[in-house]
């Protein structure tokens, strides 16, 4: 070991990247680094580790969705979604199977490396590196000791508002389900507010008790019970029902589910989400609709004129006038046939975001359970094998779902009805309010169905959903009701305790055991927020955990960026931890780009006592770098190329094009906004020239890096990074002979 001690797209990039990543230190040859010291034993076995893990990080979704998301895409329960690109589509059987093939993708891979990457980085530098356990620690390899500064604190309240707002929300929604499975188990109980708020306060009081016992006798026991009667719902309804379509049907989606899973994580259905540049409605790439009314953007504006000079058939002497209304007529999805355009903003990068806004949460709780255990294990235990063990759980709830379906549709069908993937017109198929109605066309026929167990799920509640798969099994339908209810209820509060102890722990600065009364104060905090929404939006008639949701996601965002640095933190761990010699013979920049955020007194590990520049000149440097970056570019070629090279002054009127030009054009589009956009391209050539001059500067001094974070830096601090590169390049360079191995030497 050596001695140093957006937008919304980029999110289902970064999956891919994070699976990738993930999987490869997994079986490199940092896999069999230990989460902690070499002689430390992972402190719960196999069955407690992970069945907190998946408590914590997946179970109780398998409750609220497990049914009726493969029903939203099978039939369109939620509006019409959009499954091309996902595998073949030529009949029935092919959309249920798509139906699978992207719920499994919600829920698979993707969806968990987001939470691993936060507790193998956890892991690594906490344990090993004798760092506190909070989410400033996990960039302990990148920022040093500037995580203890003001950017330290930033990190951790991101990690903490991601929490505290993920946990109310699940508190909220999920009270929603649990009084509904109360509700149909005995009709006396209450679905209203009231009901809510004392749920909520029940599933905090035993949340509460489960946090003060601490890990191992609260949330330990509390998570191998849930697990237990979730499991026992699963093999019961897989013996229940025909144990072979559903067994095929598990092998069959997952075979489908490899085969085209990185089509899936690499698209983002381009061709359709061409209909918002077509549509009237506001554009989300062009602008909002205009003032005279007319459309939401300049091409849409000359389809529409166009338009209102083409002259119909049926009317082969008049010009149709109404340019808007015929645009709207011929939409982009009726000529070309295209599919949903709403499906990847409104659903699939929502819930990478919602998985995202949940990796503090989960990430650190799976990091504190798996001291003890090498990465692979840990990356096979709690990446791999929560996936495959909750496909299963979605399969096979799903299937018997979408065999409930068929059956329901066949038998309240007059042998006319043909199945298109779209919403059914429930009304003609008996039902109304959800519910089977008597007095309804075919009213009669859904309700002797439903009298026998079998329901048109795509015509009922989501919280109906689960429990109606169960209802064809006669007498012990009410035993596997009362399992779920119970197995739902725990699951949330399983959820809370885990938040509440993770807020706990990083509130207290990574203190293993915090203050009893600092937990009680997380626990009710959650609770009471989650009830005070839920009576707010009552009385307002308006979704108030909508917004919590809402905020949930947007920390998203922010955390969806610190996830990628945390890759490169952990690989910097890592290779430190191994000795490679490219990073531990290396040597380092001589002022961090980042070192304003502790006001310039930070000093990287091989400076002397003394601090080697004032925090005028700094602030100076920083200034000038601000307003004048082409200084700091000609001074640091200077250094690089020598005194008075002709590709020093180059360089140094190419940058003065690029950033005022960059300046001017900004001030221009007043006017015109093309011309801010032609201005961002030339600051994108700025930032281009300060990346390729880091990285010249970084070879030659011999420091560790990729052009990666050169561009990335260089992107978003240039100031900073042009401040950097002046001060670097007055530095020795390095002797490249020192970076060989024996054998090169």
């Amino acid at each position: 070991m050596c001695d140093t001690v957006f937008t919304k797209k980029s999110i289902q990039k970064n999956q891919n990247v994070w699976v990738v990543f993930l999987l490869y230190v997994a079986f490199s040859k940092y896999g069999s680094i230990k989460l902690g010291k070499a002689h430390e034993k992972p402190e719960f076995n196999n069955i407690s580790w992970f069945s907190m893990l998946f408590s914590c990080g997946i179970a109780v979704g398998v409750y609220t969705y497990g049914v009726a998301e493969p029903m939203s895409y099978y039939r369109g329960g939620w509006g019409e979604h959009n499954l091309a690109g996902r595998g073949p589509l030529y009949n029935d059987d092919d959309r249920a199977q798509l139906a699978m093939m992207q719920t499994f993708y919600h829920w698979g891979f993707h969806a968990w490396a987001p939470y691993i990457v936060v507790a193998i980085t956890l892991g690594v530098v906490c344990y090993r590196w004798n760092m506190p356990l909070t989410m400033r620690s996990a960039f302990y390899p990148l920022l040093g000791n500037l995580i203890f500064s003001p950017i330290g604190d930033c990190i951790d309240a991101i990690a903490i508002a991601c929490t505290t707002f993920g946990v109310c929300t699940s508190l909220g929604l999920g009270v929603d389900a649990i009084t509904a499975f109360g509700a149909r188990l005995n009709s006396d109980i209450k679905t209203d507010v009231d009901a809510k708020t004392y749920t909520i306060i029940v599933m905090t009081i035993v949340a509460n008790i489960s946090v003060i016992l601490g890990m191992k006798r609260g949330i330990q026991i509390l998570s191998t019970i849930t697990f237990s009667l979730g499991l026992f719902a699963l093999l019961a309804t897989l013996l229940l029902d025909n144990t072979w379509y559903l067994l095929n049907s598990y092998v069959q989606s997952f075979g489908h589910y490899l085969n085209y899973m990185i089509q899936a994580g690499f698209r983002t259905d381009a061709f359709e989400q061409l209909g918002y540049d077509f549509s009237s409605s506001a554009n989300m790439f062009a602008g909002t609709a205009d003032t005279d009314g007319n459309g939401g953007s300049p091409l849409y504006d000359a389809m529409a004129r166009a338009n209102a000079l083409v002259t119909f058939s049926d009317d082969a002497d008049a010009v149709f006038a109404g340019s808007e209304a015929a645009m709207e007529d011929y939409d982009s999805a009726t000529v070309y046939g295209s599919h949903a355009r709403w499906m990847m903003n409104g659903w699939t990068i929502f819930y990478w975001g919602w998985w995202v806004s949940w990796a503090p949460f989960v990430g650190m709780f799976i990091a504190r359970i798996s001291r003890g255990r090498t990465l692979r294990s840990v990356i096979t235990g709690a990446f791999i094998a929560p996936t495959l063990f909750g496909f299963l759980w979605l399969c096979v709830w799903g299937s018997l779902g979408i065999k409930m379906q068929r059956a329901a549709e066949l038998a309240l069908s007059d042998g006319t009805y043909v199945a298109d993937g779209t919403a059914l017109d429930c009304a003609a198929f008996g039902y109304g309010g959800g519910a089977p109605n008597a007095t309804a066309v075919n009213g009669a026929a859904a309700v002797s169905l439903a009298n026998d167990g079998y329901y048109l799920l795509s015509c009922r509640g989501n919280n109906d959903k689960l429990f109606d798969v169960m209802s064809p099994y006669g007498e012990v339908k009410t035993f596997l009701w009362t399992i779920l209810l119970v197995g739902i209820t725990l699951y949330f509060i399983t959820s809370s305790d885990s938040g509440s102890y993770v807020d706990d722990v990083i509130s207290a600065n990574g203190m293993a055991k915090p203050p009893v009364v600092q937990k009680i104060f997380w626990c009710w905090t959650e609770g009471l927020v989650a009830i005070a929404l839920l009576i707010v939006g009552d009385k307002t008639d308006q979704n108030a955990l909508g917004a919590v949701q809402a905020v949930s996601i947007v920390a998203g965002l922010p955390f969806t960026l610190m996830l990628c640095f945390m890759c490169t933190s952990v690989w910097r761990a890592l290779k430190i931890d191994a000795g490679d010699d490219d990073i531990c013979q290396a040597t380092q920049w001589s002022t961090g780009v980042l070192d304003i955020a502790d006001w310039f007194n930070v000093r990287p590990a091989n400076a002397t006592a003394v601090q080697r520049y004032t925090v005028t000149e700094r602030v100076q440097s920083l200034a000038t770098a601000v307003f004048a970056p082409f200084i700091g570019v000609f001074k640091t070629c200077e250094s690089e190329f020598g005194v008075g090279a002709v590709i020093a002054k180059v360089q140094a009127v190419c940058n003065i094009l690029f950033f005022y030009l960059w300046f001017a054009l900004l001030c221009l589009s007043g006017e015109n906004r093309q011309w801010a956009w032609l201005g961002w391209t030339f600051f994108l050539f700025h930032v281009m020239q300060i990346t390729a001059l880091r990285a010249t500067v970084r070879e030659s001094h011999g420091i560790y890096g990729n052009l990666l974070e050169d561009l990335l830096v260089s992107l978003c601090l240039y100031p900073a990074a042009v401040s950097q590169l002046h001060y670097q390049s007055q530095e020795p360079k390095a002797n490249n002979d020192v970076y060989k191995k024996p054998d090169q030497a």
